[in-house]
């Protein structure tokens, strides 16, 4: 199986994943992410004209 791309599901989608030889001997779905980092959608720009309007 070293050297193939195999699909491995981590809950909601199914990633590809490249065997290396220093993956034996540990399960597939150890290399499949399941979290995503948390994003700050919020615009600094936005925030700082309301923190300005709140103080007055």
């Amino acid at each position: 199986m070293v050297g193939h791309t195999i699909g491995i599901h981590n809950g909601k989608e199914h990633i590809p994943i490249y065997i290396t030889d220093s993956m034996k001997g540990h399960k597939l779905g150890e290399f499949a992410p399941t979290r995503k980092d948390p994003i700050d959608e919020r615009n600094d720009n936005d925030n700082k004209s309301v923190m300005k309007n709140k103080k007055k």
